[in-house]
């Protein structure tokens, strides 16, 4: 993994340019952590505005600026052992204010929610791979011989799921919420437009059904509080209709109401 970020770098690092009253792009690079990939796009200076457009379920636009011109168009392919990203193009734009703006075109290989971020000259765009492992979460190989676990085992643990002590209980609540955190920014992404896209849509709810179904198991022992569960349940349950494709009301007021229970959660966990 590391062999392939570091190739990925050297490929979009871009020649510095002469620092202008309005900043400059300087490079980008590609950042991997668990159950997220950052594009960091580093400036010469600090933007005054950034904002983004979900063209198609693969294609996401950043403008940022205005920057200092003339900026030369550039094309950069991601190597093949990168799972998300296709390919970044790096132009300038005009807008109506005739301001000249730095626009990156974004191709993914399948879609996948994002969220952007500005942390002093470094604008973050963040995707969730939903297939890296997140925080709280564990994965195991299947070794020969094995299988994966049957529908029936499935729901006998359901039924019968195990009992832990309070120290354990604790910990597997607060990797849960440290899960469901990471995910809050693509669900209030994901659901801030009118018209939401539903491949992005799809892509949040099946993290939040994962975690759904995890909290499904957790039973709390009886010299613990079970508030906690309650409360981490109901935000879940709450994040999962806001990206339901069948959910009618308003989008945006519900993932806010998940992310409101779920401050209540996470404070009955300090």
């Amino acid at each position: 993994m590391i062999a392939v970020v570091v190739a990925f770098i050297a490929l979009l690092v871009l020649p510095a340019r002469v620092l202008a009253a309005d900043p400059s792009l300087m490079r980008l690079l590609v950042v991997p952590s668990a159950g997220q990939l950052s594009l960091v796009v580093e400036m010469s200076d600090e933007t005054r505005r950034v904002s983004t457009q979900q063209t198609t379920a693969t294609t996401l636009l950043v403008d940022a600026g205005p920057v200092a011109s003339p900026l030369q168009r550039q094309v950069l392919n991601a190597p093949s052992g990168l799972s998300l990203l296709q390919q970044v193009a790096a132009d300038e734009w005009i807008n109506d204010e005739k301001e000249h703006l730095l626009r990156l075109r974004i191709t993914m290989k399948r879609a996948a929610p994002n969220s952007v971020r500005v942390v002093g000259r470094r604008i973050y765009v963040d995707f969730m791979v939903p297939d890296v492992p997140m925080p709280g979460t564990t994965s195991r190989s299947v070794a020969g011989g094995s299988s994966l676990p049957t529908r029936k085992a499935a729901a006998d643990l359901k039924a019968n799921p195990p009992r832990t002590d309070v120290a354990a209980f604790r910990q597997t609540m607060n990797g849960a919420a440290s899960q469901f955190e990471r995910i809050q920014p693509f669900l209030l992404s994901a659901t801030s437009t009118r018209t939401p896209n539903p491949a992005v849509l799809t892509a949040v709810g099946e993290a939040i059904n994962e975690l759904r179904l995890s909290l499904r198991a957790v039973r709390p022992p009886a010299a613990a509080s079970s508030s906690s569960l309650q409360l981490l349940t109901s935000a879940v349950s709450t994040a999962a209709e806001a990206v339901s494709a069948d959910f009618q009301g308003d989008r945006t007021a519900k993932a806010r109401q998940s992310v409101a229970i779920f401050a209540d959660a996470k404070a009955q966990l300090q």
